[in-house]
């Protein structure tokens, strides 16, 4: 008996990561977060890249995160960001600090692209002049990050 289409399907609760272009980078692990209301990148992920401090406009803002718990932006940039066919220029803040991603588009991105994301389809669309553009997730990377992150965050008891 060949199981329905409900059956086959995997459960999941995966956060939406994607890949795309930045500064003619490929970036790996970009988190699309709808409930960011800012689009932040790592230094280091700009270091990688070949950005220096010295591209930076210094600019500190705080930024809460979901526990309450609050940092600080290091400066911003802005780079020319590449997402299937479509080329945009998005302001990034810049944080310090381990991350298990390298990219987080939140709102502001999303919005200037008009994009919808859908954790439960695995999906970013968007459109375009020739048409709607799909996205596709990244979940094993997602499931990575998830895995990185929860190690990150486990203390041994002493």
């Amino acid at each position: 008996m060949k199981p329905t289409w409900k059956a086959a399907r995997k459960r999941h609760d995966d956060a939406l990561t994607i890949t795309l272009s930045i500064g003619n980078c490929t970036v790996r692990k970009a988190l699309v977060d709808t409930g960011s209301s800012v689009n932040l990148i790592m230094l280091e992920t700009l270091k990688t890249m070949g950005f220096d401090k010295e591209n930076l406009v210094k600019k500190s803002v705080p930024l809460v995160g979901f526990s309450g718990e609050t940092a600080h932006s290091i400066g911003e940039i802005t780079i020319p960001t590449y997402i299937e066919g479509v080329n945009k220029l998005v302001r990034y803040l810049i944080i310090e600090g381990p991350t298990t991603y390298n990219v987080i588009l939140g709102r502001p991105c999303l919005h200037q692209m008009k994009a919808v994301p859908s954790t439960y389809h695995q999906c970013l669309k968007f459109p375009t002049p020739w048409g709607t553009v799909t996205v596709k997730g990244d979940q094993e990377e997602s499931r990575n990050c998830y895995t990185q992150a929860l190690k990150a965050t486990t203390k041994l008891p002493s």
